[in-house]
């Protein structure tokens, strides 16, 4: 057994030894889990949405309107002049911008088609938001005046409509007496809460699931380098026995796989709060069960390629086309019926399905269970093919 892990070890050894591989290993995973999680989840996450206001109107409705706007969390309103408000639009600065009439208060207490203009940019994706947030302060401002001109009548006049207005206003705060809750219900089946996982945990998933992927294939691919060199050979003539040298070989590339996938999931906790924790036997079950399939993966194709450069040809495009079709790059539940169906028939895909369910979708040990036997299953399959296959000599 001592031999055996000390040609595991040496095996992870030399991968920081070399330079080259550090950066394939450390260096591009790090940078591209972080530029794609930051680029399209945690880069727009806590930034309100800007919209330019111009309050024509300056009275207690129109500052109620753009309070309804000026949210903390969504939106930041931003007090413009008419001409600044149309010009930030027309030069592309902003994508829409708000207008409150002059007469947005008399025709308001008047019950006379009061206005809100959104001058917006038809080109513009944040210009659909604008006009969302102007109709949602159109609303609450009708139902001030309505709840202001309801009560008028049992008060007698002794209160102003401005003031009743004010007063039904603040039953808006802090939370609205109706709200909405949005969910997104998956378009193959309906998991868990129903609930997509965040932009920066799928891609934190999906890279985490890649790289263990292409690091496992391209370090089964030094058994074909040490073989060209001829250190294999000399290995053999050692008191070693060939089994020995299978063991400790395919354990060492499990190693390597089992580095990178503790370095990415460390890597998403730490940056973009990936919860990994919330069931650490299941995550592990998971994680143990891609490192065996990308393992044997990686063996088996060593077993039929003859030579590092095949091998280094093959990788590449074989975990790519792996992580495209298993939904590592984008979510497997936007793709097409058949292209779901593809997915679970590549060890990728499962790998996804598995984590996407216990990390972001909070489900526990007993949804890893199936994705990780099937893992398991691959692994073994796999690693018995390239084991009774590879050559040493």
């Amino acid at each position: 057994m001592k031999r055996i892990l000390a040609i595991a070890q040496l095996n992870l050894l030399e991968i920081f030894r070399d330079r080259s591989e550090l950066v394939s290993v450390i260096g591009l995973p790090l940078l591209l889990t972080w530029v794609f999680g930051a680029a399209f989840g945690a880069g727009g996450a806590g930034r309100p949405l800007v919209v330019p206001v111009a309050d024509l109107d300056r009275s207690a409705y129109s500052a109620v309107v753009v309070a309804a706007i000026d949210d903390p969390a969504a939106s930041d309103a931003v007090r413009v002049s008419e001409a600044s408000a149309r010009a930030l639009v027309a030069e592309g600065t902003n994508g829409a911008a708000l207008i409150i009439p002059e007469d947005f208060s008399e025709r308001l207490e008047a019950g006379d088609d009061a206005r809100i203009i959104v001058v917006r940019d038809p080109g513009s994706e944040g210009a659909r938001a604008v006009a969302e947030l102007a109709e949602g302060a159109a609303r609450r401002a009708h139902a001030n005046v309505t709840a202001a001109r309801v009560a008028m009548g049992p008060l007698g006049g002794s209160e102003s409509m401005s003031d009743l207005f004010e007063y039904a206003d603040t039953f808006w705060e802090p939370k609205p007496p109706v709200a909405v809750e949005s969910r997104v219900v998956l378009a193959s089946e309906a998991r868990a809460n129903e609930l997509e996982a965040p932009a920066n945990t799928q891609y934190s998933l999906g890279f985490t699931v890649f790289f263990v992927m292409m690091v496992a294939l391209g370090s089964a691919g030094g058994v074909l380098e040490e073989r060209e060199l001829g250190t294999l050979r000399r290995l053999l003539a050692a008191p070693v026995r060939r089994a020995e040298v299978l063991l400790g070989k395919t354990l060492g590339v499990a190693f390597v796989a089992s580095f990178e996938a503790a370095m990415l999931v460390g890597f998403g906790a730490l940056v973009f709060g990936v919860p990994w924790g919330s069931d650490p036997a299941a995550v592990a079950l998971l994680l143990l069960s891609l490192v065996l399939a990308s393992t044997g993966l990686g063996v088996m194709i060593s077993a039929f390629v003859r030579t590092r450069s095949q091998m280094s040809a093959v990788t590449p495009v074989l975990s790519t086309a792996l992580a495209m079709l298993g939904g590592c790059y984008w979510p497997i539940e936007i793709t097409t019926p058949l292209m779901q169906q593809i997915a679970k028939l590549t060890p990728t895909g499962w790998a996804m399905i598995g984590l996407k369910d216990v990390v972001a979708r909070g489900m526990g040990i007993e949804a890893a269970l199936l994705p990780a036997a099937v893992l398991l299953a691959f692994g073994g399959v796999t690693l018995a093919i390239g084991v009774t296959r590879l050559k040493l000599e």
